[in-house]
């Protein structure tokens, strides 16, 4: 044959060939077809969807919601069942939940995904319970490096938690009475910069999930008078937490309104009052009684946590019957979100 005739010969077999082999590869569905003869193969089984990979993207509107305040505890007991306890006493699951863990310790994503609810890690850079003057734990050794170990294993944790979580770091910095704060030869400036070191640490680690609580106390008993001083930015922080305790006052105003007033003249962040609690005396019932209206005349905070763990007196709502009315009444003027 002639080289012409030769080419188009194989031209025209390499055609009529992919045409078969596309037709025994794709057929009429999604699976090759049987060779003839050949019994039908097993259709595939579909198993479970996969787990998701990638990164949880915690956004504080999304998760804060919008309506009422959030109702938030600090109990002894973690668990949904702890939390159904509550529920069954004053009418309303709380959403939050508090849980506290020192850096030098750390937390493992385990005992996170145990407690139930939104949870708010309080993150407490010191060893417990050894009071305000420890020098390892200063803003310094914070600063360079010197407990970065101990800070990325809870980031990792956070990160394999996979939930949005509220993490309050170095809570009540205004206050003499813990290693970060005012005391324990910390200078001005070095709470911002441990913040920020902190929170960096977080985001590299990939902790996309967390969003930043800064937590001044009420300035009330506090070793400053004025928060501005330790604000580490609106770009490190997504929420503004605030530990107040009614000290023999009536009415949460008194509590809480030069704090705010302080607060408001800062940023217009979503506040959350990390740390609720009354003093027992005459005067409990009353503020238990004007907290929920107080709540709806302040829109910009969007949650509370009580404390209901065991401190110097009874600071909880549920003391008396009549405390526990009070408070629950507050609920619903509030229109607390359960």
């Amino acid at each position: 044959m002639k080289a012409a005739a030769v080419r188009s010969v194989l031209a025209v077999t390499a055609v009529a060939l992919v045409a078969t082999l596309a037709t025994v590869r794709c057929g009429t569905g999604h699976r090759n077809e049987p060779a003839s003869g050949a019994p039908d193969a097993a259709p595939a089984t579909l198993g479970p969807s996969p787990e998701p990979t990638g990164p949880v993207i915690a956004d504080v509107d999304e998760v804060l919601g919008t309506g009422g305040p959030l109702f938030g505890v600090t109990i002894p007991r973690r668990s949904a069942a702890a939390l159904a306890e509550v529920a069954a006493e004053v009418g309303c699951r709380p959403t939050l939940q508090q849980i506290f863990a020192s850096v030098e310790e750390g937390i493992s994503a385990k005992t996170l995904r145990a407690a139930a609810g939104l949870l708010v890690l309080s993150l407490e850079p010191w060893t417990t319970g050894r009071g305000a003057d420890q020098p390892d734990w200063s803003l310094a050794e914070t600063i360079n490096g010197h407990w970065d170990r101990q800070y990325l294993a809870v980031a990792r944790s956070v990160v394999e938690y996979r939930e949005p979580i509220l993490i309050r770091f170095a809570h009540e910095m205004n206050g003499h009475w813990y290693p970060w704060g005012t005391a324990n030869g910390n200078r001005p400036g070095q709470y911002v910069a441990a913040w920020r070191h902190v929170v960096d640490l977080f985001r590299e680690a990939g902790a996309t999930n967390a969003l930043w609580v800064w937590s001044p106390n009420v300035v009330r008993g506090a070793s400053s008078r004025t928060v501005r001083q330790f604000w580490p930015g609106s770009s490190y922080v997504d929420v503004v937490g605030l530990s107040g305790y009614g000290v023999r006052e009536r009415t949460p105003v008194t509590t809480y309104r030069a704090t705010l007033k302080l607060i408001y003249a800062l940023t217009k962040k979503p506040i959350v009052l990390t740390e609720v609690g009354v003093q027992p005396g005459s005067e409990k019932r009353s503020w238990l009684r004007e907290f929920g209206g107080w709540l709806r005349q302040n829109p910009q905070i969007r949650g509370f946590i009580w404390n209901m763990m065991a401190r110097d007196g009874n600071w909880q709502y549920d003391d008396t019957p009549s405390n526990l009315a009070a408070f629950k009444a507050s609920l619903k003027i509030a229109e607390a979100r359960c």
